[in-house]
C-alpha cells in the first residue's frame, strides 16, 4: 500500500514532467529566452518550478526549473501570469503509516498567491530578457 507521501511525490513528479513538456514549440514558432532570480523571504529558492502562462490567446504555458535561486525558460513574447512552486523536506517529520517504513515528509512552502492563485505577472519582450526577477515573501 502506498503512503500518502509517496502518492504525493508521484503526483508532483507527473505534474512537473507534463509542465516541462508544455514549453515545446511547434515548427516555425520562435521562442525567446527569459531568466532571472527567485528568492523567498530573502533566500534563494533552492529547487522548484516556474511557469509562464500567456494572458491572451490560447494561454499557452512555458515552464522551467529553478535551481539555486535561478531559472531559465523559453517563452513567446507578451504578458504572462507567473506561477512558482517549490517543496522541501520537513526536518524531523516522518510518515510512519506503513510498518517498518519511515518516509520523510515534505511541504509545499510557497504561498498559493504565487502559484494556484497567482498574483504574479511578467511582460516578456521580443528578444527575451535576462533579469525577470521575483522576490517572494511568506507575509
Amino acid at each position: 500500500m502506498r503512503t500518502f507521501a509517496t502518492t504525493l511525490l508521484v503526483a508532483l513528479l507527473a505534474g512537473i514532467t507534463s509542465l516541462s513538456l508544455t514549453g515545446c514549440s511547434p515548427p516555425g514558432m520562435t521562442l525567446d529566452k527569459v531568466s532571472g532570480n527567485i528568492t523567498f523571504d530573502g533566500q534563494p529558492v533552492e529547487e522548484g518550478r516556474i511557469l509562464f502562462r500567456a494572458v491572451e490567446g490560447d494561454q499557452r504555458a512555458f515552464s522551467g526549473a529553478i535551481q539555486n535561486g535561478r531559472y531559465e525558460l523559453e517563452s513567446l513574447p507578451g504578458k504572462m501570469t507567473v506561477e512558482i512552486t517549490a517543496s522541501r523536506i520537513i526536518p524531523g517529520k516522518f510518515d510512519e503509516s506503513n510498518p517498518d517504513e519511515k518516509v520523510p515528509m515534505g511541504e509545499m512552502y510557497i504561498p498559493e498567491r504565487y502559484n494556484s492563485k497567482t498574483e504574479l505577472t511578467a511582460e516578456v519582450p521580443a528578444g527575451g530578457a535576462k533579469d525577470v526577477n521575483f522576490t517572494l515573501t511568506s507575509e
